[in-house]
């Protein structure tokens, strides 16, 4: 798996995830060991013991067998072929436990193998390497794993060799029962710290979520900066954050500065304009009307200017419903002798974070070209879509565009059909203001045979 795309919670919950793993693993393996030679060391011992106790009850005889003074066979070495047995080899005789039934023990041969250890420092307590039983494993009368404990003694002018056995399964029995047990309790800790670990990931997470909702409050108008007071870690990325909408915020006020100041700097050549402009005749009629629109532009983009550096365009809020009723009767009369049936069906408490003169030319643009194209009908409908837009759609009857004019439609001064009247500015005008809110627009065939524009808007909050 790719760590590349994955989030900083499923990094640092499978990072984790692993080293929990590893570290299981590992202590399992040496605990595992660590009760091994425990268990084994209690077998050794209880050998050895017995060992210890045959060795004080043998006695050799004046033709040198050997015998014993006393019986050995008490548990576990009363039981037949169990595992559990002792040997005793003389030079003349051989003692045998009870539980062997009479069959040979096969003692592994311990000449070739390296003498033992001596103990460690501070061990002086136990016997030298030489009287100690030496450790050996072999097959038992039933070809069954033993494990033996040899040791040799010298009797008066004699040697004989005492072997004690116990099966294997005396060692890996109870090592099993532990084991199963142990991996159990492993496994209840790793869901432990697996439920920890994710507790710690998501509330070491929760202020890069806190500092997420500030900046959705931010972008919504709501805030003007994040909160500097953050962990260590995250305090260097806030006040970054806070320098940037800072530097933002002042390239802005400057060019809607600069953008005033064309608009003033224009006013006053167009007012003189309109006072030396002749008064009579048909062409200096036409020439007035082209002078108080333009002036009537430049007041429309000064009160923008004006508008925007006091609140911020992310502040305005329109209702859709009544504007889009407003414009629609408006252009039901202006169409009044094409019979053009308007619909609108928009929620009521729906509204927009755009400034009103701007959604009216956005909107009243889209409807002119509703009803210029329509042959009997237009709609208008208006939904949210993801939590933070509005979709408003403006459907029409009318002959539509193929796909490979929508590109061309949005393109500013492009006519598709120059017999109709117009510029061509209105859908890249709407383009454009849609942009400047954060929006955008689409164009799509419309259910209604005609042609669908859809224009996306942030949700006022």
């Amino acid at each position: 798996m790719s760590l590349r795309g994955a989030s900083l919670s499923q990094r640092l919950l499978i990072g984790a995830g692993v080293f929990i793993a590893v570290a299981l693993v590992i202590a399992a393996i040496v605990i595992f060991f660590v009760l091994h030679r425990f268990v084994q060391g209690q077998i050794d011992q209880r050998l050895d013991t017995q060992i210890l106790f045959l060795s004080s009850m043998l006695q050799p005889n004046t033709d040198g067998t050997l015998t014993l003074t006393g019986t050995a066979d008490g548990p576990p070495f009363d039981r037949i072929r169990r595992g559990w047995y002792w040997q005793i080899t003389g030079p003349k005789n051989v003692l045998r436990s009870r539980s062997l039934g009479g069959v040979a023990l096969d003692v592994p041969d311990l000449s070739n193998r390296p003498p033992p250890r001596p103990p460690p420092p501070g061990r002086d307590d136990r016997p030298p390497p030489g009287e100690r039983p030496r450790p050996a494993d072999g097959p038992g009368p039933s070809a069954e794993p033993l494990h033996f404990r040899i040791k040799t003694v010298a009797l008066a002018e004699t040697q004989a060799t005492i072997v004690a056995s116990a099966p294997r399964a005396a060692v890996l029995g109870p090592l099993r029962s532990a084991m199963a047990t142990l991996a159990l309790s492993l496994a209840v800790l790793g869901a432990a710290l697996v439920l920890a670990m994710i507790f710690q990931v998501r509330l070491g997470l929760r202020p890069l979520e806190r500092l997420r909702r500030s900046i959705v409050e931010v972008r919504a108008g709501r805030k003007e900066s994040v909160p500097e007071q953050q962990p260590r870690e995250i305090e260097p990325l806030a006040s970054e954050l806070n320098a940037l909408l800072r530097q933002n915020a002042a390239n802005l006020e400057r060019a809607r500065r600069h953008v005033a100041n064309l608009a003033h700097g224009l006013k006053t050549p167009l007012s003189t304009l309109a006072v030396v402009l002749p008064k009579d005749g048909a062409r200096a009629k036409e020439l007035h009307e082209l002078v108080e629109t333009m002036e009537r532009r430049i007041r429309h983009h000064l009160g923008r200017a004006r508008a925007a550096v006091l609140s911020g365009p992310m502040r305005a809020r329109t209702l859709v419903a009544p504007r889009a009723a407003d414009l629609g009767l408006v252009l039901g009369k202006v169409n009044a002798e094409r019979a053009i049936n308007f619909t609108a069906k928009i929620p009521a408490g729906l509204v927009v974070a755009c400034e009103q003169q701007d959604f009216d030319e956005m909107l009243g643009n889209l409807l002119e070209n509703a009803f210029q194209w329509a042959r009997s009908k237009v709609e208008v409908g208006a939904v949210f879509q993801d939590g933070s837009e509005v979709a408003i759609t403006v459907d029409d009857d009318g002959p539509g565009l193929q796909q490979a004019e929508v590109s061309q439609a949005l393109r500013a001064g492009k006519r598709l059909d120059e017999s109709m009247p117009g510029f061509g500015f209105g859908l890249s005008i709407t383009r454009e203001l849609a942009e400047l809110y954060g929006g955008a627009i689409d164009l799509a065939r419309s259910p209604l045979g005609g042609l669908r524009v859809t224009l996306r808007l942030p949700q006022a909050q």
